[in-house]
């Protein structure tokens, strides 16, 4: 089976409790999802089965949009609802036009400093054992690109807000340190992702309604294919002697409508509508980046 799922993260599990109940449900090995969400958080987590997990660095590049909840006066070790509380600080409710001039410095490329307790790995052991340990360093900052932030609710101590972003983004990290600029600190307490690419929650379907489905036989009812899945990149139909080149890994020439787009991906089909490969715009040719024939 290959294609990519739309599930529905429920709240208790890790990622990886996910992609192992979907491995024991489909009897396959080859899953991979495209952006983790922690134990806290609840919604879209794009899973890639069988041969789709080869485009999964393609679908976990697109950007994402959250729903989150911020305490306000209150800090923890995790930055999040989970951790040990650091401090709580006795402030006065800022205004809510005074939350939304803050948010607003964080929107652009910023350089965002991982948490501690992440899984983002020091010498091969991921930080946040290192943390657990009381080993934990501060992790270097990156750059990440935060498109829009918005005030969704305001009722004091608690902020709901709707993040557009890139992949990379921390949620609990930007919580954090919007709660610093208003000077009272904060911590996440809620988070949903909404989107991730073209899959968004609406159309998410949850663990318990897909194992239904699964035993019903009907999975590749919900499951999208591969193609589908990379809609969003441009579709270009080749000849057949150009699908032999494709096929060897060669380059094809690149139409003219698109030859000014360097670095933009394509799908290329057969002409019979298989989708033969993603290739990259490279100095006015269409060079093949993944071969799926």
């Amino acid at each position: 089976m290959d294609g990519v799922l739309n599930l529905n993260k429920p709240a208790g599990m890790t990622s990886h409790d996910v992609v192992d109940r979907v491995r024991v449900l489909l009897n396959e090995r080859r899953i991979g999802h495209t952006g983790t969400l922690d134990p806290l958080a609840t919604g879209v987590l794009v899973l890639c089965i069988g041969k789709a997990t080869r485009i999964a660095r393609f679908l976990e590049a697109e950007e994402k949009e959250y729903r989150a909840v911020m305490r306000l006066g209150t800090t923890t070790d995790t930055l999040d609802a989970e951790g040990q509380v650091l401090e709580t600080r006795a402030y006065t409710p800022p205004a809510q036009q005074n939350i939304i001039n803050v948010m607003q410095g964080f929107i652009g490329t910023i350089m965002q400093r991982p948490p501690v307790y992440s899984a983002v790995k020091i010498n091969g052991v991921p930080s946040y054992r290192l943390a657990r340990e009381g080993r934990a360093k501060p992790l270097e900052p990156r750059p990440v690109t935060i498109s829009s932030i918005d005030l969704l609710a305001y009722e004091d101590p608690f902020v709901t807000i709707a993040v557009r972003c890139s992949k990379g983004v921390y949620i609990r990290s930007l919580c954090a340190e919007i709660g610093d600029a208003l000077g009272m600190g904060a911590h996440l307490t809620g988070l949903e992702r909404t989107r991730s690419g073209s899959f968004r929650i609406e159309r998410a379907i949850t663990l318990e309604s897909f194992g239904e489905i699964v035993a019903a036989g009907n999975a590749m009812t919900v499951i999208t294919t591969i193609d589908a899945a990379l809609a969003g990149m441009p579709a270009i139909p080749v000849s057949e002697p150009e699908t032999v080149r494709v096929l060897h890994g060669n380059q094809i020439s690149c139409p003219s409508t698109l030859v000014n787009n360097g670095g933009d991906l394509v799908r290329l089909h057969s002409p019979s509508g298989t989708l033969l490969a993603i290739a990259r715009i490279v100095s006015g040719v269409l060079k093949p980046d993944l071969v799926f024939c």
